[in-house]
């Protein structure tokens, strides 16, 4: 019986070391290539983006849309941006409109030859 509990207990320590060296070098890897400056420039840049997303869309009548803003990063540095937007009244309009739509919310883009930008606007 004493040989199956410490049995049990090297297994749990052993487990307890995998999980803790794994999820450290997750956030190694997310955190490593970017300097805080860099990140920080990124954040005020969405922070500001989504910003203008949102007062053009309220602007144009489309009060309380859904955005979600979503970015993959590569090795070198490249950020791939989707941007999701919900509303009813989105969904209704044809496709010159949406085109329209898409080519006001393109002009408002920051301006980062890092930076790509995707649109979807996502229907019910």
């Amino acid at each position: 019986m004493e040989r199956k509990n410490c049995i049990f207990w090297l297994m749990t320590m052993l487990l307890v070391i995998i999980i803790l060296f794994c999820s450290t070098q997750t956030v190694l890897s997310q955190n490593s290539g970017m300097s805080k400056e860099q990140r920080q420039y990124y954040a005020d840049m969405e922070k500001e983006y989504l910003s203008n997303i949102e007062s053009l869309l309220c602007k144009k009548g489309y009060l309380n849309s859904g955005i979600n803003i979503r970015w993959v990063s590569d090795a070198e540095g490249l950020r791939d941006y989707t941007i999701m937007i919900h509303h009813r009244r989105i969904d209704s309009l044809d496709i010159r409109e949406k085109e329209e739509l898409l080519n006001e919310l393109k002009a408002m883009e920051f301006n980062d030859s890092n930076a790509v930008f995707n649109y979807e606007f996502i229907t019910t």
